[in-house]
């Protein structure tokens, strides 16, 4: 047989091979990366300014780059990130204008084995998202996002899924002791979390449930001055009913957490809160909202020194209580909170979407010292614009419309002591952002 004959059937056969790995490939390789600048002009965003300082514009923007594999027996994911605001250059190796902190780090790093049985067990780094995001979240609005170094053992089994994730942090100042100080950011020294979602058929129905126990180490001084910590466990149990189907107009969203245990500072702890959202889809370009999120408080007169008020765990703040951040879970007034909301969204066509609502904000119950509970009103207006398939173009503006307790129960920006009487000025934001996501490699092989 000539050698010519040879290389026609090695050629035949690995276009054979070929086409049956196209045809069943075994393995996926993806490489993409986000690029998002924000620019915002803030005016009394987050709190009220004081009236002698002046508004900022503040650029940031975060780049990211992803690479993913997928395989029958294990996935993984690397996703490299630089988050920095505008003029926080690095020089000579030093970053300046964060406090020496570098803007660059691994957002996520992990690995997943996929077992028999629908099981699966994924560990490092990863970015957490559950439900509503309200206690588990990515944060994607946060210039940096979320992610947590945890160990996260998943099952699937046809409509029934359940996580059971275990976190457990040291310190690299110190790492032959037990000691880790959460500093000023309330960072857990563990985690432990189960959650569970049920899927009703075709009915639209859906209940997840979540418990959640976090431990913190508070340092203090122990004998002979020698440093001490004193350990604190917060428990977060609840769960979510939902009711969504295409072919019905109405949908809602139903939550109730309890909390008990230890706050971060060891203070005993009962609290819950609670939340309603109706949708009902008008046209199939528009839809109205109405719904309420209710966080239980520590009422002034409370003679045993506990703490009830609701704490959130690492969710997203910026989807609730308003756009303009004033009332998140890291800033939750002690008296606890009620808000009231109506929205709207319209969609022209597929590329734009508009979307506006209206919020009330009531203290849960009067706080020492102060008289009334309402805390003021809310408006916030956005619009998204889908440039192509892989960018968008976001915008929005919000106003505050303070009441005679917002400066005393939020603070005032530039003035240590506020008072209902602290002069400041109209509260309001805008923002406009850019989010490209190209995806540069996707191979099957």
């Amino acid at each position: 047989m000539s050698d010519t004959c040879y290389i026609r059937k090695g050629m035949l056969l690995l276009a054979t091979c070929a086409a049956f790995s196209t045809a069943h490939p075994q393995h996926t390789f993806t490489l993409g990366a986000e690029y998002r600048p924000r620019a915002e002009v803030r005016s009394g965003y987050s709190q009220p300014l004081a009236e002698s300082l002046s508004p900022d514009l503040l650029m940031m923007q975060r780049v990211r780059l992803n690479a993913a594999y997928q395989s029958k027996w294990m996935n993984a994911r690397l996703s490299l990130q630089d988050a920095r605001v505008f003029g926080q250059a690095d020089r000579n190796g030093v970053t300046i204008g964060d406090g020496g902190n570098a803007p660059f780090s691994v957002y996520e790093a992990w690995a997943e084995l996929l077992l028999p049985k629908g099981i699966s067990f994924r560990i490092g780094r990863q970015a957490l998202k559950y439900d509503d995001e309200r206690l588990l979240s990515v944060c994607n609005w946060n210039n940096t996002g979320s992610a947590h170094d945890l160990a996260l053992l998943r099952w699937r089994f046809r409509d029934f899924k359940a996580d059971a994730g275990y976190a457990y942090n040291n310190s690299q100042t110190s790492p032959l002791t037990a000691d880790y100080d959460y500093g000023s950011n309330s960072f857990y020294r563990t985690m432990a979390f189960l959650w569970l979602s049920q899927d009703f058929g075709k009915s639209g129905w859906n209940a997840t449930a979540l418990a959640a126990v976090t431990g913190f180490q508070e340092a203090k001084e122990g004998i002979g001055g020698e440093p001490a910590f004193a350990n604190h466990y917060k428990y977060t149990y609840g769960g979510n009913v939902q009711f969504k189907r295409e072919d019905v107009p109405f949908s809602l969203y139903a939550t109730a957490y309890g909390q008990a245990g230890e706050t971060n500072k060891g203070v005993a702890l009962s609290a819950y809160m609670l939340a309603l959202k109706l949708n009902y889809r008008v046209a199939k370009p528009f839809a109205l909202t109405a719904g309420t999120d209710f966080f239980s408080g520590t009422p002034a007169d409370t003679p045993d020194g506990t703490s009830h008020t609701f704490t959130g765990l690492y969710g997203t703040s910026h989807r609730f209580n308003g756009s303009m951040d004033y009332w998140t879970m890291s800033t939750m007034p002690k008296g606890g909170l009620l808000d009231v909301f109506v929205s709207a969204d319209a969609k022209a066509g597929k590329k734009v979407a508009l979307t506006g609502a209206f919020h009330t904000f009531r203290l849960a119950h009067e706080m020492e010292g102060l008289t009334g509970k309402g805390l003021g009103h809310e408006i916030d207006l956005d619009v998204d614009y889908r440039f192509c398939p892989f960018a968008t173009i976001e915008a929005g503006w919000s106003c505050y419309l303070a009441s005679e307790l917002t400066n005393a129960v939020r603070g005032v920006t530039g003035i240590d002591v506020p008072t209902k009487d602290t002069a400041t000025r109209f509260a309001q934001w805008a923002y406009v952002s850019l989010s490209i996501t190209p995806e540069f490699l996707h191979l099957k092989f």
